[in-house]
Parts: C-alpha cells; sequence; structure tokens
C-alpha cells in the first residue's frame, strides 16, 4: 500500500485515502488523482459500487477493454476493493469546458440531458444520473467532469452493445436511435457544466410552424415542448408541466410523500402505455366504481393527490389545478372528446401461468430493480432532489393508491420497467415482482374506518395485500396493533 500522499489543486488526501499499489498504474492514463483527460475517463468521486462492478466485467471479460483488460486481470477481489474504496472518496476539482459549440447545438444537448426523447425510446439523463450528473451510489456512474471526447465516444459504443448488466439494455435503447449530431451536442452540453451546477430543464422558444390538426385516436401523439405557445395560455401550460413533472417543488404543499406525478406517467404524463395524461383527459367526466360517481378531471386529479401522492387534493379552482387542467387540455389537442384512445391507462396484461409469487418477486426486484430504488425500496436521491422514487414504506403511495393493487402494478411494470426498458420483463416476472413490491407496508388508507378488515371488504378486492398477513404482520393494521 502506498502511503504517498497526493495533492491536487486544493484537494489533499488524508491517510484515510492513501493510494493503494494499483492506483500508480491508473495514474498513468486517469492521472495522479483519477480525474480524466480526453478519452481517459474520470474515475475519481464515481460511486464505489460502479467502479468496483466495472472493474470485476473488465477482469471477466464481459466488458471489452484492450487497454484495461490486461492490467486488471490480475488484480484480486481485494485489489479491486481497494480501488474502488480509493477512488470513490477522492473529488478532485474540475473546471467546465469552454463552449465552442453553436448555441443551437447546446440547447438541443440541454433538451436532451434534461427531457429526453421518449419518441425514440430516450429517457433524459437526469433522470437515473440526478439533477447534477453526479451519479447515484447503487451503481449509477456520474457524467459531470466527463470531457466531451469521452462521452461522445461511449455514447457511440452504446449503440452498438445489447447485452446485460442491465445499465448497458437501458444505455443502447437509449442511444440506438440517436443521431451521432445528437450524441456531440449531449456531450457539449454536459462538458460546459460546472462542479455541482444542476442540468435544468428550460421551457423552448415557441415553434410557430407547428400545426395543430385532428389525429386519430388509434394514433396519436401529443404535441411536442416547442410547440407551447407564448402568452397567458402558454405560461399556464408550461406551469402545468412543471407541477406534473416535479410536483415536489412546484406543489409540494399537496404531497405527502417523495414521488412526483411523472413517476406513475412517464414522459410528463405523455407516453402511451403510461396512462397518458392526453387519454385521460379526453374520458372525463365518466363514473368510477372506486368512489361510485361520475367524476370531472378536477376530481380525478384530487384523488391521486389523496391517494397516489398520500397528500391533500388542491381545490379544483386553485391555481395548481388550472395549471394541470390546461396542461392536459394542451396534450390532447387533436382527440375528439368522449372517447378511450389507444394508449390509455396501463396496457391490460394477462393473467400468469403461475399465480404471482413473492419469493420469485424477491430475485426479480434483485436483479432489474434494485439498482434504481435500492435493495429497501427507498429509492435513491441526489443534490436534495428525489431521483428514484420508494416504492414502499412511508415516503411511497398509499394504501388507497391504484399502483397497490397487483394487476395495477403488473400492467404498469410490464410495459414501463425497468426504466428505459420496458416490455424486457416476461408476464409472469412482471407479476411476481409487483406481488413483492405492493406486499410490503406503506401508509394507511385515507378510507380506513377504523377496522383493518372492515376496510379491506369495503374498499380492497382480492387484488390488494391490504389486511393480509405477509412473514407475519397484518399490512395496513395501525402501528400500535402490528
Amino acid at each position: 500500500m502506498c502511503t504517498l500522499l497526493l495533492a491536487c489543486g486544493n484537494v489533499a488526501l488524508s491517510a484515510a485515502h492513501a493510494a493503494p499499489a494499483a492506483a500508480q498504474v491508473c495514474a498513468s492514463c486517469h492521472g495522479p488523482l483519477g480525474q480524466g483527460a480526453g478519452m481517459y475517463p474520470r474515475i475519481a468521486g464515481q460511486p464505489q459500487t460502479y467502479i468496483r462492478e466495472q472493474l470485476l466485467l473488465m477482469r471477466s471479460g464481459t466488458r471489452v477493454n484492450e487497454l484495461m483488460q490486461p492490467l486488471v486481470k490480475t488484480l484480486s477481489d481485494k485489489d479491486i476493493d481497494a480501488l474502488a474504496a480509493y477512488f470513490s472518496g477522492i473529488h478532485p476539482p474540475f473546471e467546465a469546458a469552454k463552449n465552442t459549440a453553436s448555441s443551437g447545438e447546446i440547447a438541443l444537448g440541454r433538451q436532451l440531458v434534461t427531457m429526453g426523447d421518449w419518441g425514440r425510446n430516450a429517457p433524459a439523463c437526469v433522470r437515473c444520473h440526478g439533477p447534477e450528473l453526479s451519479g447515484m451510489p447503487s451503481g449509477i456512474p456520474a457524467l459531470a467532469g466527463q470531457s466531451g471526447q469521452y462521452l461522445l465516444a461511449r455514447l457511440q459504443a452504446f449503440r452498438h452493445m445489447r447485452s446485460d448488466p442491465l445499465p448497458v439494455t437501458i444505455m443502447s435503447r437509449a442511444s440506438r436511435n440517436l443521431s451521432d449530431a445528437e450524441f456531440r451536442a449531449v456531450s457539449a452540453y454536459i462538458e460546459t457544466l460546472k462542479p455541482g451546477e444542476r442540468a435544468e430543464m428550460i421551457r423552448p422558444a415557441p415553434d410557430k410552424s407547428y400545426k395543430f390538426q385532428a389525429q386519430s385516436p388509434e394514433n396519436f401523439t401529443p404535441p411536442p415542448t416547442s410547440a407551447i405557445p407564448s402568452g397567458p395560455d402558454g405560461e399556464m401550460i408550461w406551469r402545468g408541466l412543471l407541477v406534473f413533472d416535479n410536483t415536489q417543488q412546484y406543489a409540494r404543499s399537496y404531497v405527502g410523500n417523495a414521488l412526483n406525478c411523472s413517476n406513475c406517467h412517464v414522459d410528463q404524463g405523455r407516453q402511451a402505455g403510461s396512462a397518458p395524461m392526453w387519454a385521460a383527459y379526453v374520458e372525463y367526466p365518466k363514473y368510477r366504481s372506486k368512489n361510485k360517481k361520475v367524476n370531472t378531471i378536477e376530481e380525478r386529479i384530487q384523488g391521486c393527490f389523496r391517494f397516489s401522492m398520500n397528500g391533500k387534493p388542491p381545490a379544483a379552482d386553485s391555481p395548481d389545478m388550472k395549471a394541470l387542467v390546461t396542461y392536459f387540455h394542451w396534450l390532447a389537442s387533436g382527440l375528439p372528446v368522449g372517447i378511450t384512445p389507444k394508449g390509455a391507462g396501463y396496457p391490460k396484461l394477462a393473467k400468469p401461468v403461475k399465480p404471482a409469487d413473492i419469493q420469485r418477486g424477491a430475485g426479480v426486484y434483485a436483479a432489474n430493480c434494485a439498482l434504481c430504488h435500492g435493495g429497501d425500496g427507498n429509492g435513491y436521491s441526489s443534490g436534495g432532489t428525489q431521483v428514484f422514487p420508494p416504492l414502499w414504506g412511508a415516503r411511497s403511495f398509499n394504501w388507497g393508491a391504484g399502483m397497490q393493487g397487483i394487476s395495477t402494478a403488473a400492467e404498469f411494470i410490464k410495459a414501463n420497467m425497468p426504466f428505459g426498458a420496458g416490455e424486457t420483463l416476461t408476464n409472469q416476472q412482471a407479476w411476481d415482482v409487483a406481488a413483492f413490491v405492493v406486499s410490503h407496508e406503506r401508509p394507511q388508507d385515507p378510507r380506513f374506518t377504523g377496522s383493518v378488515q372492515e376496510t379491506r371488504e369495503k374498499y380492497h378486492a382480492k387484488n390488494s395485500y391490504y389486511g393480509r398477513v405477509v412473514n407475519g404482520k397484518l399490512l395496513g393494521a395501525p402501528p400500535d396493533k402490528k
């Protein structure tokens, strides 16, 4: 073990971060503090889990890298653990690159990084890497501080990858339909971010050339964000988009958990098969068996805040409600009302061949969900922002939410999860992992009568674990009766 203290700028390494002997080899390409340059990535400050996993993949040959493989094949597990701990614990400064790209290129890069393009299966980078692109402790790498040259090369490489592990599958899908010009724009924008700077979504300039027209409900496409008009109408539409996409920030007083509306309605409520808001808007008013009355769209939204957001409903004439309804109305531009268009709700899923099983679901969860939502289901946050939502526990949706139903959860998971790689799980896996997720405790049903059994009989069908005993615990029971 090398005990030499290294310094870079105002960064000094204490004995707690003394470099392991193997780090001297890394320094020849990645720099003395792993700061990277050009085609050599910045490894300093990367999540420890990520560094360890990448070294193991390279050692096994699963991740092909002709330069790295000869160097890592002789490393022991102990060596790899030491390197991962060392480089993840140091944070040398970096400077934003000088902006050599055009303003149009930077704007395009910002749009893809912060909003993505779900029409081509490309989620926003911030949805996984965090608002500051600083990565996630579960093993999702930081992008901030990487050179544009390296980022561009990695994006181009992902386009040709098709295999596991899961992050490769997600990135392969995301990059497959994007052009080299778009890759360059993304790389250029990320490279210009300063340390700790949030990649913020900004409203694009109105595209006055966009033509609204009637569309078939069998093949509907909502208008692009660039079609949001100027003036008061446009301001209200944009406000509704922000409330929907980042409910925690823009409508916090109505939320009682750590969720945003967009967690269950992908791509800011635009994605077909993810209960899109354009479909919901044209369906209402309509009768709902849940409350046994005809509901307006405002009442439907209020129900979401009460149950899915575990909060208090905004008044029908409140500014936030008006913003949401205006946004939904705009998304539905060109659709006839009073119909159920294709893509509404979550796609119906056939019953599983075997009954949904919690134990099998635990295995599916560990392999496909824990990367983003954590082994404890609490999700992950970065820079004070919840990046991946909690799936159970006090900060998740309550027992009255539609998502606590096994079939609803299975339908959503099959079509939309893992994030960016929907339709990769089998029907059986979707049912099993749904059973695992919704068999955990969560906040009480707001309609609780005082009796778990009575509440179950009145509001919960066989589709719910509410009121059932799982692992020796009565789900839904008040804390003093567990």
